[in-house]
């Protein structure tokens, strides 16, 4: 709602003539009123055209002459008082704009780091009070000491929380030191443990994080040799490192979106997608877990907030095979409905960037920036599986629900730049069970039998992933 001031009804009842000498006086009235008044002069010239051309519109839709007698000098006068008024508040609402927020001109503070691991991947995230430029580097190791990744962030300092020294000894990473390395750079250091094959670095906003994605292709260093060094385990080849497709597939992550703080889409009539993903997801837990003997593991058993980045991590760091996400989608056009599955990739379609805009809590701007660093960040995904494992699980539902349920469209498996889907070391897909800004749909996900329906299904196409792997594997064989 405009909190501009309401527009004066110019009560112009005499004759058209005299009509326009009132509107020349006036029009020249409100120009001389706007150039005296201080914030006029800052305006551009094209805004100060469209400010003038309101008095003759206003002017137009008045009552023509004939309405009523005419108004005397009070009511003139009164009138001139509404315009002068009026536009005294177009001129300071039209001024340079306010600024809010204050600008961050001091140093960002770093906050302590958080960090998931296993023996052969870590992920940390160096979270800062605003958005910093940092610079990272690799050292190479000796004998005497293992290889180190430093990241200097600068106009920075550390926090109180944030110690100097963060013990991680998960067979990749020994520990995690920080220093103010200068008045103003913060220096953070990873000391490793064992032969690391490659590292990530992206940046991710609201708040600004930094997060590194460190990997390595050897299993926990040895116990220390005579001369106190852990003993560096020999590299494996390439085909000791390749899992067959398929096989062991044994471990499955769940992630029902959104949760705590971020309710995700929501309906006029106040039905969440944070719970209904959850009430989804804790169903296909189920039915892998009874029906099917997997292990599922869930980022979320609960209404409780968890960062996008954490949700990957958790899966990379107890080593799954697969990565599920589940999602309630949303549209400006109240018409669209059906269901769609994601893959990580990069995507010049509109709708998808809107979307993933929408699931990473960010702007369509930092969804551009994200796909500036996404083929740096793809080198290592497993692509090819996701699109089997995205196909399989779409089909299933869509003509698994179409058996019981009418009109269920099939919008078929799309790529997007999905933060949560970043670094996924496994398999890993992000569905979207239906449109909540759907009517219709809205009213299915309030149906005990579509929720179970979806669930059964997409626990189906899961199953038949594993199953196309374990086949194509022993014909390799």
């Amino acid at each position: 709602m405009s909190n501009y001031p309401a527009a004066p009804h110019l009560l112009c009842h005499r004759p058209a003539h005299v009509q326009i000498a009132h509107f020349a006086d006036l029009f020249r009235a409100s120009v001389a009123l706007l150039n005296s008044y201080s914030r006029w002069r800052k305006i551009r010239l094209l805004q100060k055209l469209k400010f003038l051309l309101l008095v003759p519109l206003l002017l137009l839709l008045s009552p023509p002459s004939w309405a009523g007698p005419n108004p005397n000098q009070d009511d003139i006068a009164r009138q001139y008082e509404q315009v002068k008024a009026y536009y005294q508040g177009l001129a300071a609402s039209k001024s340079e704009p306010k600024n809010h927020a204050a600008k961050t001109t001091g140093p960002a503070t770093v906050l302590p780091i958080r960090h998931w691991s296993s023996n052969s991947y870590t992920r940390l995230v160096i979270e800062t009070s605003a958005p910093v430029t940092f610079k990272h580097q690799s050292l190479l190791g000796d004998e005497a000491s293992q290889r180190r990744i430093y990241i200097d962030l600068q106009n920075s300092r550390l926090s109180p929380e944030a110690g100097k020294t963060t013990p991680i000894k998960d067979g990749l990473l020994r520990q995690v030191r920080n220093a103010q390395f200068d008045p103003k750079t913060v220096r953070i250091v990873l000391d490793t443990q064992s032969n690391i094959s490659d590292y990530k670095v992206f940046t991710l906003a609201d708040p600004f994080r930094v997060v590194i994605d460190v990997m390595s292709s050897d299993p926990a260093p040895d116990k220390a040799d005579g001369k106190g060094r852990e003993r560096r385990p020999a590299a494996k080849t390439e085909s000791q490192l390749a899992k067959p497709l398929g096989a062991g597939i044994k471990r499955i992550v769940i992630d029902p979106g959104h949760g705590g703080k971020d309710p995700g889409t929501c309906s006029p009539n106040g039905l969440k997608e944070k719970d209904i993903v959850l009430d989804v997801a804790l169903r296909v837990a189920k039915i892998l877990k009874e029906k099917f003997g997997y292990e599922v593991l869930l980022t979320r058993a609960s209404d409780v907030f968890i960062p996008l980045e954490e949700r990957t991590a958790l899966a990379n760091a107890r080593e799954a095979d697969l990565f599920l996400s589940i999602h309630v989608n949303a549209a400006p056009n109240h018409e669209a409905r059906g269901i769609e599955t994601y893959v990580l990739d990069l995507t010049r379609n509109k709708a998808a960037m809107r979307l993933a805009a929408l699931e990473n809590a960010t702007s369509a701007k930092q969804v551009n920036n994200l796909q500036a660093i996404l083929l740096d960040l793809m080198q290592n995904s497993k692509i090819n599986e996701s699109l089997k494992l995205a196909g399989l699980v779409q089909e299933e539902m869509v003509s698994g629900l179409n058996k019981k349920f009418n009109a269920v469209t099939n919008l078929g498996v799309k790529k997007a730049p999905f933060v949560v889907l970043i670094g996924a070391r496994m398999p890993a897909i992000l569905t979207e069970i239906a449109f909540l800004s759907n009517q219709e749909e809205e009213k299915r996900l309030k149906n005990e039998d579509y929720l179970a329906g979806i669930a059964d299904h997409l626990a189906d196409g899961v199953a038949k992933y594993v199953q196309s792997m374990s086949l194509a594997n022993n014909r390799k064989r």
